[in-house]
């Protein structure tokens, strides 16, 4: 074969791979089955095309109308119910499914015939694909611009009303993204280099290397700009920077919610992101790359997703990168980035200074600088803001390089002198002496310096808005959004080159952490928008605080933690800081004072992993608080972090270890003497939930019971109101529903009349069951919608979630599977939009999604949703999360007629009751929403000893 022939061919096999994997993807997203049906054939006729016939080449345009197709039916169904399609598009639908069935006949014969006769070549006639080729067209011209405008407007026209209730807040449009940037404005001397990039991109991925400024970025958009690259990729061209965050704050989390939010997908589950990504043509573009390849936490994981990403057949990604080391799999070419040419160089300095000069002293001066971009860039600026002359700028470089020149360190010469000489400008020497310390805080804040706290954070500098602005017509600062921050290179040298080593801080903060720690005492949500720069704060202060200052620090840090859990839950880096190494801190190991302030931050640290639901690890910090609390002989706290730890293995479903544990912290309020009559009524309630997860509902009852009577007698309705959902809670397992409903109805009325967000959803949500069980389905979905406005009201994404999971149960259970998927979708983007998705709310999720496609039928599906879920209950220890989930898979596979399977699924389940200590008739306390149908009785039948013999 020619060398042509050979790329034609490979051309023809990346763009079968590329049309089978959008057909597959296309599949998932639209909701009629006969137009699922058409795609599935589609996509299995050319993977045999793939694989076994021998004249791919010939296929050429018949892959193109296959994906045309798909384009059309995509855009005609995408999220619109099978009523709104319109009954001519249907139509033709239908004569296409029996058209390609034809089609994927003859093709499977061929491929037959090549496996009967091992050494025979497989192909089809030129003329039969022809005639294929015009039949598909004659189905495109049903489908052309003017029938899909009309079916645009049937849905989106005035007289369409939205569908009431849950389904109003229901999104089915496509994902809105942020635009590429546009092409650099001053750009010179890379032509080549991007042309070859791209050249590399029609195969492979690409790697950007080069020192910090020598313009990876800037090359990066102007690839994204090229005529070729445009009529490719089209709008789907995405930049995503990675330069505003310190890698201490990256997280796999983190990674995957900037990727999401620039491409406009509002899940940020991984594999939501990839089905959006499979559709069409994408470039993206990770930008500082080496911030999430030093990522403290996650970065195998981060590496991991973007192999998973390359992997597609329609993604190409571009990586900038200061670190030849890259932590990745994918196919890719590295293009090492150099200095700017001699004449290019000159272009980009006289583009900013002029031509004032000779070329021959220019050129000089530029090969000082290395011909580095942001060097000559800082340079050309400090020139002009200057109003030198050549001969000027030329005193001034050699006085200053003399000075400043740095050795070692694999640091650029030239950026750190030219920062130094812009430092040294004369606009800047007029501002006094302040603008390095006002460069060295920005450095130091990772976000920025927030424009309004300009004043608060440089209280002594009465100019400091002229300093910022004088810094940001020298390039060395720049405004973003509500800010003002630094380019990483800048940022990244005065960190370096200003830090003092040894017991003095490497710059004044006083003024910093006065007023970020004395706002830490305000309840406002402005966290959200400072919270890496207070969080880089405690970092620091934690590492090199003295002992004398170390209270004040452990308290800021339980402040910002709580401020966190209530208005951004998220991972934080602190947990080492707060931590600390012993031996680094001889001195302060005995002192119980610090112990006691060290603890409250563990304390909090171990309520944020709870509030993120990483329950695990929650249970983990804990202990680790109870320990220091033990030491200091704080018993109090003490009991509450075993209390805390006994909540945590309570959700997790280990009841047996939750009711030793909570028994463990009551016995050690005795011993000290420390047990109210509220204490105990209020563990009581705890370990009353425990027994009912036992089976011991009489007892759990009477516990509950005595709770409710000292609640009664200190006239806490709030209380009251918990313990008589309890109640309500073992009268309904015990089988009293009449009685649990008027424990219900008391609770929601004594939720109404103290205005409690919490207990007024929570018995919301009990009615809601006990009308569902009553057949009163209209009932009890206005119930959880109902419930659902209130936790959004009171921004609790834990109840919002709750919440959609119960809709979407019933919605399941009344047999619309469509609206189920539809509400956990909802699910998913209420955790991505407010930054709350942990692997525990994505595996709850995924249970009721498996329960919904377990009902639906499609059990192939319900099994690999079953079996993740299964999966993530390993990673994060959630027995009872784990044997709903075992039970259910067991189910599956008695249904399926797989009876061995089925008993080795149910006895995994008992296995982890016998540990959990639950009674194999109550995995569904608490969870009622969650259950199987009465028809799924092969758990039944496995404990009674009646599951069939295989």
């Amino acid at each position: 074969m020619s060398e042509t022939g050979s790329g034609s061919h490979d051309n023809t096999t990346a763009g079968l791979s590329s049309v089978i994997g959008f057909l597959d993807a296309t599949k998932d997203l639209v909701p009629l089955d006969v137009a699922k049906g058409v795609l599935s054939t589609l996509s299995n006729i050319l993977t045999i095309v793939k694989n076994t016939l021998q004249n791919k080449d010939d296929f050429a345009e018949l892959i193109s109308r296959c994906h045309k197709i798909a384009r059309s039916i995509k855009r005609a169904t995408y999220g619109r119910s099978e009523g709104d399609i319109d009954p001519n598009f249907a139509d033709a639908l239908d004569e296409l499914k029996s058209f390609v069935n034809q089609i994927e006949n003859i093709v499977k014969k061929k491929e037959q015939r090549k496996l009967r006769y091992r050494f025979m070549t497989a192909s089809v006639d030129r003329e039969s694909i022809a005639n294929w080729k015009e039949q598909l067209d004659s189905f495109l011209q049903i489908w052309d611009h003017e029938l899909i405008m009309r079916i645009d407007m049937k849905i989106n026209n005035s007289e369409w009303m939205p569908k009431a209730g849950i389904e109003s807040m229901i999104e089915s449009s496509e994902p809105d993204h942020e635009p590429p940037p546009g092409r650099p404005p001053m750009f010179f001397g890379r032509d080549d280099l991007v042309r070859d990039a791209v050249e590399r991109l029609s195969l492979q991925h690409v790697v950007l290397v080069g020192p910090g400024g020598i313009g990876k970025s800037t090359i990066a958009k102007a690839i994204l700009n090229e005529d070729t690259i445009i009529a490719k990729f089209q709008g789907r061209r995405f930049f995503i920077r990675f330069d505003d965050i310190d890698a201490s704050q990256i997280t796999f989390d983190t990674f995957i919610r900037r990727i999401a939010g620039v491409v406009g997908v509002k899940s940020t589950r991984l594999s939501a992101i990839k089905t959006y990504l499979a559709i069409n043509n994408i470039l993206i573009v990770l930008d500082n790359a080496e911030t999430f390849q030093d990522a403290v936490s996650g970065s195998d994981r981060i590496a991991e997703a973007i192999d998973e990403l390359g992997a597609l057949p329609s993604v190409r990604i571009i990586l900038t990168t200061r670190n030849r080391r890259v932590s990745t799999n994918l196919r890719r070419i590295v293009i090492d980035v150099p200095a700017l040419d001699p004449s290019a160089a000159r272009e980009v300095f006289t583009e900013i200074y002029g031509t004032d000069g000779s070329p021959a002293i220019i050129d000089k001066l530029l090969k000082e600088l290395d011909f580095h971009a942001l060097s000559i860039n800082l340079l050309a600026h400090v020139a002009t803001e200057n109003q030198w002359t050549l001969d000027q700028l030329i005193t001034a470089w050699e006085k200053r390089q003399t000075d400043l020149l740095e050795v070692g360190g694999g640091k650029l010469q030239s950026l750190s002198v030219t920062i130094e000489l812009s430092l040294a400008s004369s606009s800047i020497k007029q501002l006094g002496n302040t603008a390095r310390h006002v460069m060295q805080v920005a450095a130091f804040l990772p976000q920025g310096t927030n424009e309004k706290n300009l004043e608060g954070l440089f209280p002594t500098i009465p100019n400091i808005r002229s300093i910022i602005d004088a810094l940001c017509r020298l390039s060395l600062m720049y405004r973003k959004a509500n800010a003002f921050a630094m380019l990483s290179p800048i940022r990244i040298h005065i960190l370096n080159a200003h830090q003092t080593h040894g017991p003095a801080l490497p710059l004044d903060l006083t003024h910093i952490r006065n007023h970020y720690y004395a706002q830490l005492d305000d309840d406002g949500a402005w966290i959200t928008t400072e919270d890496a720069n207070v969080e880089r704060l405690i970092s620091h202060d934690l590492s090199r605080a003295t002992a004398q200052d170390m209270e004040l620090v452990h308290e800021a840090c339980s402040q910002f933690l709580c401020l966190l859990i209530r208005h951004k839950p998220r991972p934080t880096s602190l947990y080492t800081g707060i931590l600390g190494k012993p031996e680094s801190t001889p001195h302060l190991i005995d002192q119980k004072e610090f112990l006691y302030r060290k603890g409250w931050s563990i304390y909090y640290l171990g309520c944020l992993a709870a509030a993120l639901s990483d329950r695990r690890e929650a249970i983990d910090i804990f202990t680790t608080a109870k320990h220091l609390f033990a030491h200091y002989q704080g018993h109090e706290m003490t009991a509450h972090c075993l209390e805390r730890v006994a909540r945590q293995y309570s959700s997790l479903g280990n009841v047996s270890a939750a009711e030793r544990t909570f028994k463990e912290a009551l016995n050690l309020r005795r011993e000290y003497h420390i047990l109210s009559p509220y204490d105990e009524a209020r563990i009581n309630l705890d370990i009353g939930t425990a027994m009912m997860f036992k089976g011991r509902l009489q007892e759990a009852l009477t516990l509950f019971t005595s709770a409710r009577e000292y609640f009664d007698s200190t006239g806490d309705t709030g209380d009251i109101a918990w313990a008589t959902g309890c109640q309500g809670e073992a009268e309904w397992h015990s089988g009293n529903c009449a009685a649990a409903r008027q424990h219900f109805e008391t609770r929601l009325s004594l939720a109404i009349c103290i205005k409690d967000n919490h207990e007024h959803v929570q018995s919301l949500a009990q009615l809601a069951r006990a009308e569902a069980r009553d057949g009163h389905y209209m009932e009890a979905r206005k119930l959880l919608e109902e419930a659902f406005t209130l936790a959004s009201e009171g921004n609790d994404v834990g109840f919002i979630c709750r919440v959609l999971w119960h809709l979407a149960a019933l919605a399941s259970d009344l047999g619309e599977f469509d609206h189920a998927r539809d509400i956990l979708r909802r699910a998913f983007d209420e955790m991505a939009i407010r930054g709350w998705q942990s692997v525990s709310t994505t595996a709850m999720t995924n249970d009721y999604s498996a329960r919904n496609e377990f009902f639906a039928g499609d059990y192939k599906k319900a099994r690999e949703l079953f079996a993740m879920v299964v999966d993530s209950c390993n990673e994060m220890s959630d027995l009872e999360l784990q044997t709903r989930s075992s039970r259910a898979l067991g189910e599956i596979a008695l249904l399926e007629g797989d009876t061995a399977g089925a008993r080795e699924w149910f006895i995994k389940t008992k296995r982890i009751c016998d540990e959990m200590g639950t009674h194999p008739d109550f995995l569904y306390v608490w969870n009622d929403f969650s259950q199987l149908k009465e028809e799924h009785d092969g758990w039944k039948l496995f404990l009674e000893g009646r599951l069939p013999s295989t």
